[in-house]
């Protein structure tokens, strides 16, 4: 899926082609609450008229019309003129034009097209349907802090007692103590608890306590927990190439023995110097592209060095020219090492 942006205008208002798993929000949510959640403050149908240059449109509320308020109608506004001055929203032609050269499909039949324009507060997700006889455009706005807010009140967990008491908890940590202060007597008092939330942090910490009282470690990362959908919105963010990035570099040494070492939050720099001044029989090198995206390029083991081709084939690094760079120094400077320590390369 190609996601790099396309930028509309040099006052910066830019598109970028939907994914797939994003297709939902270019449609109305008939659930209340989940519309409530995404905060979607409404839509805007839009179409050309009978011969194609013509711009007709109805503005639909969402969420009894609460989220429309000045500060969003000022930037609608300036975000639908810059794309009908320059942009989808021209004319027939130009949406036609656009879609062709931009991607961005997002129904089976290939005739509607989606992209996204995201603002510090908003998301605006634009429909593209280049078909005479259609209403050719639909423009979702959605309240971003909303969005937020209603992530913070969803029930994390819940708890019950044998006499009936039930209670839900939406603050994270208050949820964790109350396991942890509860446990001990769970005998006595009939003690549950649920989970709620799929936040892989509060998963693994229910975890750590129910195995921490059984006198067990828990072998399992966050990692191995999967990802939240602010989480799968953050990998898609990283594999953007019009988005800034920062990268962590580490160093991990013994893996999975109980001499494991994590050296991490380095520069470039820092890892390959201190990967190269390890005397660890197997060690690796790899970084996190903003802090949700980890790959491994090279790997140690056995007097063997072996390059990794997974950053080829990840989307959030086969396109990243960063990597790419970082990649070739440390061929050239971990190659050379090798052949001075007369050590054998493995697969490039």
């Amino acid at each position: 899926m190609n996601q790099r942006a396309v930028r509309t205008s040099e006052n910066g208002v830019q598109l970028r082609p939907a994914s797939l798993e994003e297709a939902g929000l270019f449609y109305s949510e008939l659930d209340v609450e989940q519309d409530k959640a995404l905060g979607t403050v409404g839509h805007v149908r839009m179409d050309f008229g009978h011969h194609g240059k013509e711009f007709w449109h109805t503005w639909w509320p969402h969420n009894q019309n609460q989220l429309n308020i000045p500060e969003f109608k000022d930037e609608l506004q300036t975000i639908v003129d810059t794309l009908r001055a320059d942009g989808p929203l021209k004319d027939l032609t130009s949406m036609r034009s656009f879609c062709a050269q931009n991607g961005g499909a997002i129904s089976e039949d290939g005739r509607s097209f989606g992209y996204v324009v995201e603002t510090d507060r908003y998301r605006y997700c634009l429909r593209c349907t280049p078909s005479p006889g259609d209403y050719q455009a639909y423009l979702y706005c959605y309240d971003k802090r909303q969005q937020e807010l209603a992530y913070q009140e969803k029930p994390v967990g819940r708890v019950t007692f044998a006499d009936g008491t039930e209670q839900e908890f939406t603050d994270p940590q208050q949820y964790l103590r109350t396991i942890r202060e509860e446990l001990p007597y769970r005998n006595t008092t009939g003690f549950r608890h649920e989970t709620l939330t799929d936040d892989p942090q509060v998963k693994k910490a229910v975890d750590d306590i129910i195995l921490d009282f059984a006198g067990e470690e828990n072998p399992k990362r966050v990692c191995d927990y999967g990802l939240t959908e602010k989480g799968m919105q953050r990998l898609r963010n990283a594999a953007d190439p019009s988005l800034p990035h920062t990268y962590a570099w580490f160093v991990l040494t013994e893996c999975n023995t109980t001499q494991e070492q994590f050296f991490g939050e380095l520069t470039l720099e820092e890892a390959i110097q201190l990967y190269q001044g390890s005397d660890a029989p197997e060690k690796r090198l790899g970084v996190t592209k903003d802090s949700i995206a980890t790959v491994d390029i090279v790997h140690m083991a056995g007097g063997k060095q072996r390059f990794f081709p997974d950053y080829q084939k990840l989307e959030s690094f086969k396109a990243d020219p960063v990597i790419y760079e970082a990649v070739r120094r440390l061929h050239q400077e971990l190659i050379q090492n090798s052949s001075a320590q007369n050590m054998s390369m493995g697969g490039m």
